[in-house]
């Protein structure tokens, strides 16, 4: 009697199992080690970063695997997007930071390299979480100033998300408010502080309040010699309508509207004025 050959595979497969019990049949097709990234968690940047240090994370771990898969050695200053970033030249100290720290923790998976330490807490960052309408509203008492402000910081996050040039007092929503004539200076101003405070907040800069005697205050440090030049007018102008009992407007400040230089210089000029006039604003019209 012939036995079919299926039988007989299962009954060798069998006499094998028996006689080795501790042996596992391979399967067909064999085992891969788990793929990189699997475990997804470690990709995330943390929480507590901006919008151009969480795209600067992200980049660094795809540095890292180019790296990896070009049997380079890990060395962040190799990369040129690190070394250069195309980004504008106020985010890049926050975006570089990014980049080292997706870079470094890729690395840990790749080569094994030391898992970067966790970034020092920054309790002056989380509390700008919790309450940063609170200090960056100040002196803005009125629904229509309050309306404004909060229009104003969606606008600076669309900028800063499509990486657009700061340019708040051109925006549509500024120039033609949705509110009544007379609630229009109003609505202004706190869209200008909106712009300003967010804008701040989303490259990485610390919060205005508890700063000291604002004669004494320095410009960011990814101001460039005109934007600071702008930012000391900027809040000696605020001082100058605090002390004449003017509202805080801006752009009723002739230096503002027509800078005296240069005209391709403006738009630099102005950045840097907005950002000194209204944080000055927010002291001297919002109180400590």
């Amino acid at each position: 009697m012939q036995v079919p050959r299926s039988l007989l595979i299962s009954v060798v497969a069998l006499m094998v199992t028996v006689a080795n019990p501790g042996r596992i049949v391979a399967s067909p097709t064999p085992a891969q080690p788990e793929a990189y990234g699997q475990q997804r968690g470690w990709e995330e940047p943390p929480g507590e970063f901006n919008e151009a240090q969480r795209r600067g994370f992200h980049d660094g771990v795809e540095g890292a695997r180019r790296d990896y898969g070009n049997n380079r050695r890990p060395d962040v200053n190799n990369r040129e997007e690190y070394r250069d970033p195309h980004v504008e030249g106020e985010l890049r100290e926050a975006y570089r930071a990014g980049f080292r720290r997706g870079y470094e923790t890729a690395a840990s998976h790749l080569w094994g390299a030391p898992q970067p330490p966790p970034p020092p807490p920054d309790q002056d960052r989380d509390r700008d979480r919790r309450d940063g309408d609170g200090w960056g509203m100040r002196g803005l008492s009125s629904e229509a100033e309050r309306q404004g402000y909060h229009e104003g910081a969606e606008e600076a996050r669309k900028d800063f998300q499509f990486q657009r040039r700061p340019d708040p007092d051109d925006k549509e929503e500024f120039r033609s408010p949705r509110v009544p004539p007379e609630l229009v200076g109003e609505f202004r101003e706190g869209f200008m502080r909106g712009y300003e405070v967010t804008r701040a907040q989303l490259v990485g800069e610390p919060s205005w309040q508890d700063r000291g005697d604002p004669d004494r205050w320095e410009a960011p440090e990814r101001f460039s010699e005109i934007e600071r030049r702008g930012f000391h007018d900027g809040i000696v102008g605020a001082q100058r309508d605090f002390g004449n009992h003017r509202r805080p407007n801006v752009t009723n400040r002739e230096e503002y509207r027509e800078p005296n230089m240069s005209q391709q210089l403006w738009n630099e000029y102005r950045e840097g004025f907005r950002h000194g006039y209204e944080m000055a604003a927010a002291r001297l019209w919002g109180g400590r």
